[in-house]
């Protein structure tokens, strides 16, 4: 029987997270006698062999691809990931992929030969046979971004709900000429996203204006303010835009305001991220609220399950968000 005994087994016995039986396994001293003594108590009835489950050698390598740290959204992200990492004697390689793939060749050497024990997505999701080649040398997860199209452990949120929410009280104010300001769709939250969006359009039977739908390359307020202040000099502009980042509603705001647009009068502006800019801002930002902490927390804790024990199911998980009203709506 102690051959079948898995670390999510004996997590899942002692009603502890897998974080915890692993500090157990490589005698921390973080853990409390009570949670030590339930670990201990579940190996002992499950007939857990102590040679079975390989302790971690201190300081093994996780290697974790984020778009670029440009970004406000990912800091958060990539602390709940470190802080995860950390507890379980794992450190964190960062690589900003600057929306730019690298190429097979170039990748697989880099996995295989940097001698890192998991891979980490939170970039935009390669393409299939590349994730099969990486995950033939080691185990991956992916965090807020994965593929439609292959079957991988990751964690994330419903971005096509919460699009569908936000626009839908932009709607319940009056509004009817709604804008969207997106991202590369590239990026499966910019695909979702504006699925979301075209959804409650049509819903409500209102029309989309092309010409108020802009997507820009990357998260980048500079390029953002300068497309939001082009459609703001049309004859017809919109009374309200969705943006797919807090870092676009900013712009969008600002554009406004130099035109002589008032905020939320004359337009209402939803971010989204709930980032600090959300709060530093003139009006502040109605936004949707993710929890990047837990995602970072989480995808670390699926990629080390998977690391510990490689037979480990995948899982896929979706986190909720929080709709935040605050001063740039009605």
């Amino acid at each position: 029987m102690s051959t079948k005994v898995t670390i999510t087994d004996i997590a899942n016995k002692a009603g502890v997270s897998i974080a915890t039986v692993s500090r157990i396994l490589n005698r921390k001293d973080t853990v409390s006698l009570s949670t030590r003594h339930k670990v201990l108590q579940a190996m002992d009835e499950l007939g857990y062999d102590s040679n079975q489950i390989k302790s971690v050698s201190s300081y093994q390598t996780i290697l974790t691809f984020v778009p670029d740290f440009a970004n406000p959204f990912y800091a958060r992200i990539i602390d709940g990931i470190q802080q995860t990492a950390h507890e379980n004697d794992f450190e964190v390689f960062l690589i900003p992929t600057k929306d730019i793939y690298l190429d097979h060749v170039h990748l697989t050497n880099l996995v295989k030969k940097g001698g890192f024990k998991g891979v980490l997505w939170l970039s935009s999701s390669p393409p299939p046979d590349l994730l099969n080649l990486i995950s033939r040398y080691c185990p991956m997860a992916m965090c807020c971004e994965y593929p439609d199209d292959y079957e991988c452990s990751y964690i994330s949120i419903d971005d096509v709900t919460a699009a569908y929410k936000a626009v839908n009280y932009l709607i319940s104010t009056g509004c009817k000429n709604i804008g969207f300001v997106n991202c590369s769709l590239k990026y499966k939250y910019a695909r979702h996203r504006r699925e979301g969006y075209l959804k409650a359009l049509k819903s409500a039977g209102l029309p989309v204006h092309p010409e108020w739908n802009i997507t820009i390359p990357s998260i980048d307020y500079t390029l953002a303010h300068s497309a939001i202040s082009q459609a703001l000099n049309a004859e017809q502009r919109p009374d309200a835009f969705f943006t797919c980042s807090d870092v676009f509603a900013a712009a969008a705001i600002n554009a406004a305001q130099q035109h002589g647009i008032r905020v939320p009068e004359d337009i209402s502006v939803i971010g989204f991220d709930n980032v600090e800019t959300s709060r530093m801002t003139l009006p502040t930002i109605t936004t949707i609220r993710q929890p990047c902490f837990q995602l970072g927390q989480q995808s670390c804790s699926i990629l080390l399950e998977k690391i510990l024990n490689p037979s480990a199911p995948d899982r896929q998980i979706l986190l909720n968000t929080e709709f935040i009203i605050r001063d740039s709506t009605r």
